[in-house]
């Protein structure tokens, strides 16, 4: 897929995004739509959605990832064995959420994410998304780390 046609499906995620009350903008650097959230005790969390590679029926996947910790290089480097059960045992109760490990930028980080099909995308599932990522992921940080980092 080009960076053009990435741009235009971007743009579409923007206009859902606009008819659900979401602000946010459409970063051409990072190929990804992006905003951030209030949360309590004056904390913050960024969603980043993203247009993945994966279609069904023709239909363009798009993910909705949330940071919440960064880890130490190599591949499950800076996770002991205990903290990814854990992470399993949380997406047992996450509902339209899910935590995993993705690299970033050569950043080993766990993510909380969702997926969703765009071109079937409406503004209350779009928001459903976003606040069920932030949350998972603000849940997870706030537990594991005392900065309020993403």
């Amino acid at each position: 897929m080009s960076k053009k046609e990435t741009l235009e499906m971007l743009q579409k995620v923007s206009e859902v995004a606009t008819l659900a009350g979401i602000r946010g903008m459409v970063d051409e650097d990072i190929l990804a739509f992006v905003a951030s959230f209030e949360m309590p005790d004056n904390r913050s969390q960024v969603v980043y959605v993203r247009i993945t590679q994966a279609t069904v029926k023709e239909n363009h996947i798009i993910a909705f990832m949330s940071p919440c910790r960064r880890l130490k290089s190599g591949f499950l480097g800076g996770i002991s064995k205990s903290d990814a059960i854990d992470l399993l045992q949380r997406n047992e109760k996450l509902v339209l959420a899910r935590y995993g490990i993705a690299k970033i930028n050569d950043q080993d980080m766990v993510m909380a994410s969702s997926d969703a099909i765009l071109e079937t995308l409406d503004p209350e599932e779009f928001e459903a998304h976003v606040w069920n990522v932030a949350i998972a992921a603000e849940a997870y940080e706030r537990e594991k780390s005392t900065e309020d980092r993403f």
